[in-house]
């Protein structure tokens, strides 16, 4: 697979929205991920050994996100039951007449792999595929991603893994990133942990 580093130009008011996301986020009310199994958007289940910090809201709409160090330093984000013909991720109030990045249930591992490198790079961003290859994923087959990517906000590169899968027609994945020294190696093995034990209700 061949997915090409994309580079897209929004503005100076695109990174001044994108920053103003990051101070919302680091003044959100933080919530105490205990060990054990949590449930989130009372769909997904996982098992963590350690404690996290959750945002109430998530970093985004709808996407539940947790961390350990505040969320512009490492991020695990749960996307849960994307239906066919929803978007991976709703679009900013700046980014109005722009078509949203959308899920269809025909989708290969590579091209969901894009619909989520459409997200990263919204604001300018870069984003490399290190490696994609078939993975284990909510108790069936499903795909494992490593990638780079290069932040345009303050040009930090950070380094990630996803798990996805699609399951009855719904996309589920979860991804982690984190800056390339210290802390990606650091966390990185218990998110991995997290998304190998995740599961579906029911």
């Amino acid at each position: 697979m061949n997915i090409k580093q994309t580079q897209v130009g929004r503005g100076r008011g695109v990174l001044v929205a994108l920053l103003a996301v990051f101070l919302a986020a680091c003044a959100a009310k933080l919530t105490k991920v205990e060990t054990g199994e949590v449930t989130i958007k009372e769909r997904l289940m996982v098992k963590t050994d350690s404690a996290w910090n959750q945002f109430d809201e998530g970093l985004v709409s709808k996407v539940p996100t947790w961390t350990k160090e505040g969320v512009t330093i490492d991020s695990l984000s749960f996307f849960v039951g994307i239906k066919d013909g929803e978007a991976l991720l709703p679009l900013a109030s700046s980014d109005k007449g722009i078509a949203p990045p959308i899920f269809k249930a025909a989708m290969q591992p590579e091209e969901l792999v894009s619909l989520y490198q459409s997200v990263l790079t919204r604001d300018g961003s870069t984003f490399v595929v290190k490696r994609i290859e078939p993975a284990d994923f909510l108790g069936g087959r499903g795909f494992r991603v490593e990638f780079v990517l290069t932040r345009k906000l303050d040009d930090v590169r950070l380094q990630g893994l996803a798990y996805g899968a699609v399951k009855a027609g719904q996309f589920h994945m979860i991804s982690f990133v984190a800056p390339r020294l210290r802390f990606f190696d650091q966390y990185a093995p218990q998110a991995e942990a997290i998304a190998k034990s995740a599961r579906l209700r029911g």
